[in-house]
């Protein structure tokens, strides 16, 4: 509790989740608390960074090697508009899987209980980082240095390496700038027919598991001008509410469309009929106004704490409504089932987030340094020995989880540096 004291900070827009609880400051970082929920970024979510899907893939297989899960990440079509899509469900806490690892490692010196305040350095090279162990100022000299505190902190001490030491970066990089999560959120809820879905998709049905998952295809982005999204329903009962809501939604569905609601009141729910609430995630707007910049407020170690301007975009809402309307006509077009949008979404209201955990941008990756702060390699513009990695990286967040991608772009920096320092 007291370290999660220094992961405080304030919000100033939309509604938000509490920067501290949905960021863990321990050994493993917030996989403490994670989902598992894993799959690679679409290919069209690289069209504004300066490294594509192709890039990532040679690392798809040790990612899932490290977050012990299949190597299968299908999708299916489900209209011009819909995909069917498969994600993996990872078990793997960090701390639990490295640590004894990391212990008997004669390459790796872990460090607990210890605070990075900044970096220091001239004429483009890190010198060192000043850090804080035991109320002691400790400088660590390392050839290269990589930061890699997440989607908040990662800006938060560059920004503040900046005022401490003023002339080591370019002025003009937007550090802390574009930052963006991915709006989970419930967008409404219904009724889909297993059987007439089997039907509709034919031998390309992915099956349900735990969850079923539908992504928005290029087309319908391109054609509705909206960003990426997809929706998921719980494909198992798993608690009396969820059959109490299953009662709820029939009685919706008698009253707005009787035909409909006798065909299916009798049907086998286990079999036939998924009723159940539709959740979305969503892709946000990458703009400079969402940002993070450095409080008043101090740490116990003096160090500003974050504070996080944030405001959902037009375009962000828009994209849940239109996603949903363009969802609920193939359910009633072809009939396999009814769509409700819950109001808020469809009057175009600020989205309630259920969650606000994927944190990313700030440090985003470019080639202009005006409107980037780290190269295609993850270094940051301009010197020579620091690096950044983690989801603050990313130039847009797609729908999918960033976690994988987060080990990808991981695993690529260790070979590029190993190549730097074998070939120097």
């Amino acid at each position: 509790e007291a370290s999660q004291k220094f992961y405080k900070g304030k919000v100033v827009g939309d509604q938000f989740v509490s920067l501290s609880e949905s960021r863990l400051r321990q050994l493993g970082g917030t996989s403490g608390h994670w989902g598992g929920t894993s799959k690679p970024l679409e290919e069209h979510t690289f069209e504004s960074w300066p490294i594509k899907l192709n890039d990532l893939k040679p690392y798809s297989s040790k990612a899932c090697k490290i977050l012990n899960i299949n190597h299968q990440f299908r999708k299916a079509p489900l209209s011009n508009f819909f995909n069917q899509v498969e994600f993996q469900y990872s078990g793997v806490k960090f701390a639990d899987k490295y640590k004894q690892h990391i212990k008997k490692s004669n390459n790796i010196m872990l460090v607990l209980n210890t605070q990075l305040s900044h970096f220091v350095g001239d004429d483009n090279k890190t010198r060192y980082a000043l850090c804080i162990s035991n109320k002691t100022i400790k400088k660590v000299r390392a050839k290269y240095f990589i930061l890699a505190c997440g989607g908040v902190e990662n800006s938060r001490l560059l920004l503040w390496t900046k005022v401490k030491n003023p002339k080591f970066f370019d002025d003009n990089l937007p550090i802390g700038k574009y930052w963006m999560t991915h709006s989970h959120t419930l967008g409404g809820r219904g009724i889909i027919s297993r059987k007439k879905l089997k039907e509709e998709m034919k031998n390309k049905f992915l099956g349900y598991g735990n969850f079923m998952h539908f992504s928005a295809t290029k087309e319908l982005m391109d054609r509705k001008k909206i960003l990426n999204a997809s929706m998921y329903m719980l494909t198992q009962n798993v608690f009396k509410k969820d059959k109490i809501l299953d009662k709820e939604i029939i009685k919706d569905v008698l009253c707005i469309a009787p035909g409909y609601g006798k065909k299916i009141a009798n049907m086998d729910f286990e079999s036939d009929i998924k009723c159940g609430n539709i959740a979305l995630l969503l892709e946000e707007e990458a703009i400079e106004n969402n940002k993070i910049v450095l409080d008043e407020d101090k740490d116990a170690f003096g160090i500003p704490k974050v504070k996080l301007f944030y405001k959902q975009t037009e375009l962000s809402i828009k994209t849940a409504k239109l996603f949903m309307e363009e969802f609920a006509n193939l359910c009633r077009k072809n009939d396999l089932g009814r769509i409700a949008i819950k109001d808020s979404i469809y009057n175009l209201e600020k989205l309630e987030l259920l969650e606000g955990y994927h944190q990313m941008g700030g440090t985003r990756m470019g080639t202009d340094k005006k409107n980037s702060v780290v190269n295609k390699d993850l270094k940051v513009h301009d010197i020579n020995n620091l690096y950044i990695s983690g989801s603050s990286n990313f130039v847009t967040g797609g729908y999918t989880n960033p976690t994988f991608t987060i080990i990808q772009l991981a695993i690529r920096l260790a070979e590029k540096i190993s190549e730097r320092m074998y070939s120097a």
